[in-house]
């Protein structure tokens, strides 16, 4: 009925609240449980309610650490999320005096909170929407008869299934087929107790109707709900349909946050490499821009371009925009760097691009995703392979032959893509550093022909989102030298950012020991011992085992 955060003492209500969805947002609660109507928070004097409608969008920024410690007060999160809601705690909030406001208080809760509960036909509205979802990816989805592959292929989602049934007429409800902005923007539909693909350049490849195994089950699970949903929120759950892709393909699209920490450290580097000048004597454009995390103390905003694949981003930063943030809209738009024609940029980036003198200067300034088409969970067997995780990228195809298996990294596609269009620019980017002295990267580093200049490694558990014990670097790049990468010196920074050492990692390495101990993998013969190698980088140093045999009697 109620998610609240409870207090001892006499709080400010902003503070509470703020608490309460850093605990929510950490724990994700959102996506396991069906939210309530409205938040909660309390202490020993007064309780204060807001709709959880009005704070929903925080939940699913794409790039805000989660991981701190909801309780800590002066974290620059606390005090980011503090920032973002106190215009809407102003306008939204109901507060009561336990004592002077005790009749009022009975009646809201009676009249909201109780009545918000026991509602016998569920509305669908910006509130539910994700949650429900979740519920229909358990039982809806398992009785679509679709071969989900061949439809992933084409960029179709399950969650496109989804919204097809949200659309659906119940009785007494609006003719969703009469509503053309809706049509336009569905790509399926919901018609004759099946689906039909309803994006026009892909009805002949998926022409025959999708049936229901179920039909009992799907109305079934319908009769909870009413639809459509409200007709206030219909456009916002159209356009937020980016929240129901799943979160493998989050991460594919870059759903990374870069700690601030991590910012003002890069950003120092570009600072000590191209001069305290640098943001008014260079143009900045980051490709893999999210919501614009990593543009953050940058000073010149009209130098500074970024791009993001999804348009729903592009709206988060233009709403920063509208709150202070220092970028020119213009100058930030939807553009998919590893799919897209360079002729969709804007005209004052193809200027730059399109200039050699110009591009020297210009920063390609990222922190692009780190997807890979494996997992550690592969090398256990707990998982799959994640195929098509690059594939599905129409610079592979150009890029596959001159890199070789690096195509598989979607940040290494982003480096090749760089170095092919934008040669002569500096790169300055996130990434994990197997590409210097990884197997795989062989063929890519006599492709990559660029001047290191400088760079640094961090934990990677200091990254939202981010899962293993490995470093990850941030590194600059000179593309316009034509040095094979062979050994780079980068700094060491713990996880609170002080300096611990140097590292170098190597570029031009003997044979792995994989190969190696091949020589004594003879199964035919019975050994003491053996040392199990699956994979010789920072990832797998978990699996490195030794094991022994004791004989009989020993």
């Amino acid at each position: 009925m109620l998610w609240a955060e409870a207090k001892t003492g006499n709080f400010d209500v902003a503070t509470m609240f703020v608490q309460l969805i850093l605990t929510i947002g950490k724990a994700r609660t959102f996506d396991k449980t069906m939210p309530p109507a409205f938040l909660g928070a309390f202490d020993f004097k007064k309780i204060a309610f807001v709709p959880y409608i009005n704070i929903q969008d925080i939940f699913y920024l794409n790039d805000f650490n989660w991981n701190v410690t909801p309780s800590n007060h002066e974290t620059k999160e606390f005090q980011l999320i503090k920032q973002r809601i106190e215009a809407t705690l102003k306008q939204n909030t109901y507060v009561y005096d336990y004592q002077k406001d005790e009749k009022e208080l009975q009646a809201f809760i009676k009249n909201n909170v109780a009545k918000a509960t026991t509602t016998s036909k569920l509305k669908i509205d910006k509130n539910n929407f994700i949650p429900i979802y979740l519920r229909w990816l358990e039982i809806i989805k398992p009785i679509i008869d679709v071969n989900w592959d061949d439809l992933k292929k084409a960029n179709i989602l399950d969650s496109d299934f989804y919204l097809a049934d949200l659309f659906v007429d119940d009785k007494d409800t609006q003719n969703i087929e009469d509503d053309l902005s809706i049509r336009e923007n569905l790509f399926v539909m919901f018609q004759n107790e099946g689906y039909k693909i309803a994006k026009e350049n892909l009805k002949q490849m998926f022409d025959a109707n999708i049936i229901l195994k179920n039909k009992d089950t799907y109305l079934h699970f319908w009769k909870r709900y009413k639809r459509p949903p409200l007709k206030e929120f219909q456009d916002y759950i159209i356009e937020r349909r980016d929240l129901l892709v799943p979160q493998d393909i989050r991460e594919r699209k870059g759903a990374f946050f870069t700690p601030r920490i991590w910012v003002e450290l890069s950003q120092k580097y570009l600072t000590d490499y191209l001069g305290e000048n640098w943001q008014d004597d260079y143009y900045i454009w980051d490709c893999a821009a999210g919501t614009g995390n990593l543009l953050a103390g940058l000073t010149n905003k009209y130098n500074i371009y970024a791009s993001t694949l999804d348009q729903a981003d592009v709206n988060v930063i233009h709403e920063r925009i509208d709150l202070g943030a220092n970028l020119l809209k213009n100058n930030v738009f939807q553009f998919d760097f590893l799919n897209d024609d360079f002729a969709k940029l804007p005209q004052s980036l193809q200027d730059i691009i399109n200039n050699e003198e110009k591009r020297k200067k210009l920063v390609v300034y990222i922190n692009p995703p780190y997807a890979e088409a494996t997992s550690s969970k592969t090398v256990t067997g707990t998982g799959e392979n994640k195929g098509g995780v690059t594939t599905q990228f129409k610079i592979n195809e150009l890029l596959k032959p001159k890199i070789g298996n690096a195509s598989n990294e979607i940040f290494a596609l982003f480096m090749a893509n760089i170095y092919e269009k934008i040669p002569g620019c500096i790169l300055g980017q996130f990434s994990k550093l197997k590409f210097v002295n990884g197997s795989n990267f062989k063929k890519f580093k006599e492709y990559f022909l660029v001047d290191y200049v400088s760079g640094f490694i961090v934990p990677a558990e200091t990254f939202d989102n981010v899962k293993g014990k490995f470093p990850i670097g941030f590194t600059i790049w000179n593309t316009a030298g034509k040095s094979k990468i062979n050994t780079i010196q980068t700094d060491v920074y713990d996880k609170n950012g002080n300096y611990n050492s140097s590292k170098n990692f190597y570029g031009q390495l003997p044979n792995s020991i994989n190969k190696w101990i091949k020589l004594f993998d003879d199964k035919s013969k019975t050994g003491v011992g053996f040392m199990e190698n699956p994979a010789p980088d920072f990832q797998n140093n978990s699996f490195l085992i030794l094991l022994h045999r004791l004989e009989q009697g020993t």
